[in-house]
């Protein structure tokens, strides 16, 4: 028997090439340093449009994503800046260091070369 004909054909063909799945879904902890992110390149503020917009993400589905990051103290809501109406998500200190966690871990993983 031929050592590389030794995978079953069913199992195989199912599946997902190397790198594939972890390009197409992004996992929560992805999901909370991206929007993050975007509230930090916007000057550590933004509003929610702006930060769906950033990262493609419905608005309804953001204010979710908002809410548990507010929890869990990474941001906090706050008044817009100037006379714009609405709220305004602020990146805290402790978001930041999520974030400064994050990429670390992330630059980790890619040594490894598990992402």
């Amino acid at each position: 028997m031929n050592h590389e004909d030794s995978t079953p054909k069913s199992q195989s063909s199912t599946l997902p090439s190397e790198g594939e799945e972890s390009q197409s879904r992004r996992t929560t902890v992805d999901i909370y340093a991206d929007i993050l992110e975007v509230v930090k390149r916007h000057g550590g503020h933004g509003r929610v449009t702006r930060i769906s917009y950033g990262c493609g993400m419905p608005v309804d589905r953001l204010k979710k994503f908002l809410d548990r990051l507010e929890r869990f103290g990474l941001v906090r809501t706050g008044k817009p800046f100037g006379d714009e109406e609405g709220t305004t998500y602020i990146l805290t200190a402790r978001g930041q260091e999520f974030l400064d966690t994050y990429w670390k871990m992330k630059g980790f993983l890619v040594s490894f070369g598990e992402v």
